[in-house]
């Protein structure tokens, strides 16, 4: 028997180190929203890498299955 559980997954960018600025170190994707998945490794903003952690938007809606288990 296989289940299947679906849930919202809430508006996330990369999380960023206390005191650093989101527009610095988080790149935009082409529609002007930050990227989800990738944070700039230098300060020029020419290299990026994968983020292994996120900061969810939760707006009306509180923490979710998805971003619990993420």
């Amino acid at each position: 028997m296989h289940f299947a559980v679906k849930g919202a997954w809430p508006e996330h960018h990369c999380k960023v180190a206390d005191g650093a600025l989101i527009n610095e170190t988080i790149p935009l994707k082409e529609d002007g929203s930050y990227d989800s998945c990738h944070v700039y490794v230098d300060n020029d903003g020419n290299e990026t890498t994968k983020c292994d952690e996120w900061e969810y938007i939760y707006g009306n809606v509180g923490p979710t299955i998805v971003s619990k288990v993420k």
